[in-house]
């Protein structure tokens, strides 16, 4: 079991992806996340995941990144908690929405929420004289999706 995390590049949205084979049944998630409205059949589901997994250069994604399996994020999640002081440096997002499971799976952090996320991510990373060389790939990665959020407004997702 193991923790992933992915930002939707904007292809799609803006139009610049190849063309979808149902494009009046093409809609857009709260996520993001390409879907087909109506009562699609499977053969059209088929074709759709098909094309989006081929519909640009990114594959639909900019980033996709594995974050670390039950046992690492648990350990990440101890750090962050013995990090945080009072009233030092606080990390609602890191713990809240990153961390606080090994597994969760179809939950996001909004780009908006992306821009504090990434504020947190440089205050661990600011204490860099105290991370593992796993620790700061790990937050160095959360950077990586933090900026690919905000640089697309598109979700992180889980």
């Amino acid at each position: 079991m193991a923790l992933d995390a992915c930002v939707r590049c904007r292809c799609i949205q803006d139009g610049k992806a190849k063309p979808h084979p149902f494009p009046a049944m093409l809609s857009f998630d709260e996520s993001g996340e390409p879907f087909l409205e109506g009562d699609p059949t499977e053969e059209q589901w088929e074709a759709h995941d098909e094309w989006v997994a081929e519909s640009c250069e990114h594959g639909g994604y900019l980033v996709a990144e594995a974050l670390g399996n039950i046992t690492k994020i648990s350990r990440l999640r101890e750090f962050l908690e013995h990090l945080q002081g009072t009233p030092g440096p606080r990390f609602p997002l890191l713990l809240e929405s990153v961390v606080y499971n090994g597994t969760h799976t179809g939950d996001w952090v909004s780009a908006n929420q992306s821009v504090q996320l990434l504020k947190e991510v440089n205050v661990v990373l600011q204490s860099s004289d105290i991370l593992t060389a796993s620790e700061r790939e790990f937050f160095q990665t959360i950077k990586r999706l933090c900026e690919a959020s905000i640089e697309t407004g598109n979700p992180i997702m889980f």
